[in-house]
């Protein structure tokens, strides 16, 4: 093919930071005509429970008996339904793309249970010894604006059987808040033994932390170096906690079990304002809690560093943690080449390691081992384009972003115009800086005059790769120079 030989500049920037910080989007150009193509998995598929009976549309009329009451009510999320007898529903989250809500079901104001529901389902709602039947949810509709749904629900006779009060289990944590720090007092229980620990957050960490992408694999929240040091401190007054009240060795790892399934759970709407936000383990302590996914990695993150082999469970619309275990360890398990990881919820007090809910013993399950942290790069590009009726000349603004657990070392760049020959460019500019990329460090590139014959269909690609073994590549839309 031939191919058009023009000036090309380079110019580098290295952005380098000394704290933790993120840079994330394009660049925006006069005249953009590239653009980024990303793919990013999130963990938003609903579910729909087991001992929650789904009833068909058919079937709907059978439920509406002559002595039951149906209602029609929108709510806002974080907005709560009042019921009959003490009982209420809170929605906890609104999801629009996945057509879901997250509901918590209460007692006399304490929550005993949280269920994910679809639109269009019919959900019948047992009372908190789980023997009748006190209401019925329908989903009808999540409006546009992603924050309110529309329920019909349906009282049960039933509803009026229970009238003893249900305390529940309230878990509190103490807050102090000084002028440039917060403290949280955590207490909790392992086998009747009380114990509490204090800890001391940095808020403009915090507020670093904040500004971190939340786009990157789960493993690296696990192993995030930048919470090394937090996590072993942690795990080291674990151990000494276990000393003080005579536990052995063996029983640490369950002390911070116990520790972790303690904490309240806190959506993540509640707490940062998304319906999807993975959190950090300094956040989810900062909040004092978490949803699933936060616990589970904060669990994790204790554990690996303890030393003991884990993976995360995640499920559909859920996620817990796997506790490598061999042939002797009793109860439900997932295999990962010839490796069992026990499954172990984080959500609620009480469960055992080899515990399933009933909910998602039948569901599928992937299975990500944490491992030693590895680079993960992230890229971002915008451009323009000028012709003078013969040639058409690119400039592209490159950001790549390391979002991984580890240095990505050696970083190469390489920018192409591709033909829609396979194997073929119009021009392209490889960098050979060879330098090192920190995590949550960001390198920008501006490329110039690459370029293309006019008339000639082209797209951008653009490869990153380090000598780690790692590479992202992301490209444009097709164009016509």
């Amino acid at each position: 093919m031939n191919i058009w030989k023009q000036y090309k500049g380079l110019t580098l920037t290295l952005v380098l930071f000394l704290t933790i910080v993120f840079s994330c989007g394009c660049i925006a150009g006069d005249e953009p005509v590239v653009s980024e193509s990303i793919n990013v998995n999130n963990n938003t598929s609903g579910v729909v429970p087991e001992d929650f009976k789904v009833i068909n549309e058919s079937n709907e009329e059978k439920m509406l008996e002559i002595d039951s009451t149906s209602y029609t009510t929108a709510l806002k999320k974080t907005a709560i339904l009042e019921l009959e007898n003490g009982y209420s529903l809170k929605v906890l989250d609104v999801d629009k793309q996945e057509e879901r809500i997250l509901v918590s079901l209460r007692k006399d104001g304490n929550e005993y249970a949280t269920r994910t529901m679809l639109t269009g389902h019919t959900y019948s709602v047992k009372d908190t010894k789980d023997q009748n039947v006190i209401y019925s949810i329908h989903v009808d509709e999540i409006f546009d604006n992603s924050f309110v749904v529309e329920l019909t629900y349906t009282i049960k006779p039933e509803i009026l059987l229970e009238t003893e009060v249900y305390e529940g289990k309230v878990r509190e944590i103490e807050v102090r808040i000084n002028e440039d720090t917060i403290s949280r007092t955590y207490r909790w229980e392992y086998e009747n033994t009380e114990f509490t620990v204090e800890y001391e957050y940095n808020i403009e960490a915090y507020d670093t932390y904040s500004e971190r992408s939340r786009y990157r694999d789960y493993t690296h929240f696990v192993n995030d170096p930048y919470d090394d040091l937090l996590i072993s401190q942690i795990t080291t007054q674990m151990g000494e906690l276990a000393d003080d009240a005579g536990y052995s060795r063996n029983e640490i790892p369950y002390i911070a079990m116990a520790f972790v399934q303690s904490l309240p759970y806190v959506s993540d709407s509640a707490s940062s304002g998304y319906d999807e936000y993975t959190r950090f383990p300094f956040e989810t302590l900062y909040h004092g809690g978490g949803d699933c996914e936060d616990s589970s990695i904060l669990l994790a993150s204790i554990l690996y560093d303890m030393g003991y082999g884990v993976a995360l469970i995640e499920l559909p619309g859920h996620m817990a943690v796997g506790v490598k275990g061999d042939d002797n360890l009793e109860g439900s398990y997932y295999d990962y080449s010839g490796t069992r990881y026990y499954y172990l919820e984080t959500t609620n007090s009480g469960w055992n390691v080899g515990v399933i809910p009933d909910e998602y013993i039948n569901a599928d399950a992937t299975v990500l081992p944490i491992t030693r942290g590895y680079p993960e790069l992230r890229i971002g590009f915008s451009g323009t384009a000028k012709s003078n009726g013969y040639v058409s000349y690119v400039n592209l603004e490159i950001e790549v972003e390391n979002v991984g657990s580890l240095v990505a070392e050696d970083l190469v760049i390489y920018a192409t115009l591709e033909s829609t020959t396979e194997g073929m460019v119009w021009d392209d500019l490889q960098t050979d800086t060879d330098m090192d990329l920190n995590v949550d460090d960001t390198v920008t590139y501006t490329v110039s005059n690459l370029h293309v014959p006019a008339g000639e269909k082209y797209r951008v690609g653009i490869w990153a790769w380090d000598s780690n073994a790692n590479s992202e590549y992301v490209f444009s839309d097709w164009t016509t120079a």
